[in-house]
């Protein structure tokens, strides 16, 4: 994102030209996961590389804000209005079908980045779809997984009824971070 690449803290950052590439490169394998549904960080990275990674695909893509990333005091993590990602939504591909844009947007009484990762925890767990994929970012994966995720990976993981991961297997691809959450349990 542009952020990473200026080094400067850039306001609710977008992909570099480099990161629209690597999104795009999963366009072909994106529907091989299955994915039923796509929860999407609100910042503009994670909606950029839903949009084209499933532009190809009629899967639901759905705003989350407990996706979001981390470090919240960071200004590359404070997501925009709902009028400013609308009007980036209009140059995406499937932009005009990203849904959830008010409420992923809306005030939240979540206090802290900890607390709405496991509310995102929560939100995994009390899904009827049998495979979710979420866009997001770097904090969230780590933190739900463990693991270190590059760019250009996919965590597919299992999802426990108590809401435990289970890193399944770490895909490396030109890309970006995508969290794929295969629920056996469903």
């Amino acid at each position: 994102a542009e952020h990473n690449a200026t080094g400067c803290d850039v306001p609710d950052a977008q992909l570099t030209r480099k990161g629209r590439r690597q999104a795009s490169a999963w366009r072909e394998h994106i529907g091989e996961f299955g994915a039923e549904v796509v929860l999407v960080s609100p910042l503009r990275r994670a909606v950029e590389t839903a949009c084209l990674a499933f532009q190809d695909e009629g899967v639901p893509l759905e705003l989350c804000r407990a996706a979001r990333e981390k470090w919240w005091e960071e200004e590359a993590n404070q997501p925009s209005s709902p009028a400013v990602l609308r009007k980036f939504l209009k140059k995406l591909p499937r932009g005009n079908e990203v849904d959830c844009v008010d409420e992923a947007l809306a005030p939240t009484a979540t206090p802290d980045a900890e607390q709405s990762v496991e509310l995102l925890r929560r939100v995994l767990v009390a899904r009827t779809e049998g495979t979710i994929a979420v866009t997001c970012h770097w904090g969230v994966i780590n933190h739900l997984t463990k693991m270190n995720a590059n760019n250009c990976d996919i965590l597919e993981c299992a999802l426990s009824p108590s809401g435990e991961f289970e890193v399944l297997s770490q895909h490396s691809s030109p890309g970006w971070q995508l969290c794929l959450i295969q629920c056996g349990w469903c």
